[in-house]
């Protein structure tokens, strides 16, 4: 990290700076025979500044940590042992379900400290300990929109509603595609009606619970917040 001019700090006093991932502390000119300190953060504390992934907690479900423990055995398919020393790891290589030695593992790992995310502690937690952040959570860190509420929105949903079947007319403009991108299966059917097609909503509210790897940049996740938001009230 560059070191940066401060302004406004005293002789004898300390400044901290933010970094990517970490904190740091200069000592100004009065201590300036001290080599600057680095602070360190807690692995769960850097997490939450993680734009597409969540840890995984004692409360996560059984399946997102079955779908872990599985990243992790891959990781190690082909060692006689594993990295994290999981108790009887060899032995449990063909169970599907996660072990609860490994929930552990994961676990007692947030609160590690270390000084950046590029820390490889911070690199195994990301890879085998959490989960792709749902579609509703990333919603949730968008400022001014919000997911259109199931229930006392109908004006919303209706525009939204119009917003795909405008998404989805044909090349001419004038008429719709056969098949829409979404495939509702009540399409032909209502594509059109300007009235609210409960196929719509319905695919919206799926498709806000799904899981995505590649965040904010991910197809799905653009479609849901195209069709599927509304301004924040």
């Amino acid at each position: 990290m560059n070191k940066r001019v401060l302004t406004g700090v005293g002789a004898g006093m300390t400044a901290t700076v933010a970094g990517v991932g970490g904190l740091y502390m200069y000592q100004s000119e009065g201590d300036s025979h001290e080599e600057p300190k680095t602070l360190t953060t807690s692995i769960s504390q850097l997490f939450q500044q993680s734009k597409n992934k969540v840890l995984l907690t004692k409360s996560s479900t059984g399946e997102e940590w079955n779908r872990a423990w599985g990243r992790y055995k891959l990781s190690h398919q082909d060692k006689t042992s594993d990295e994290w020393g999981i108790p009887d790891f060899s032995k449990n290589q063909g169970s599907y379900d996660a072990l609860p030695e490994f929930q552990d593992a994961c676990t007692s790992r947030h609160s590690l400290e270390i000084e950046s995310t590029e820390d490889i502690n911070y690199k195994r937690v990301e890879d085998w300990c959490t989960r792709p952040k749902k579609i509703t959570e990333l919603l949730g860190d968008e400022e001014g929109i919000e997911l259109i509420p199931e229930t006392g929105a109908d004006s919303d949903w209706t525009s939204s509603w119009g917003k795909y079947r405008e998404s989805q007319k044909a090349s001419n403009g004038s008429s719709y595609k056969e098949t829409d991108d979404w495939g509702i299966s009540s399409w032909k059917e209502d594509k059109d009606k300007e009235t609210l097609s409960n196929g719509f909503k319905s695919k919206c509210l799926d498709n806000s619970k799904q899981d995505i790897d590649k965040g904010s940049e991910d197809k799905l996740y653009q479609q849901v917040k195209s069709w599927c938001t509304r301004i924040k009230v």
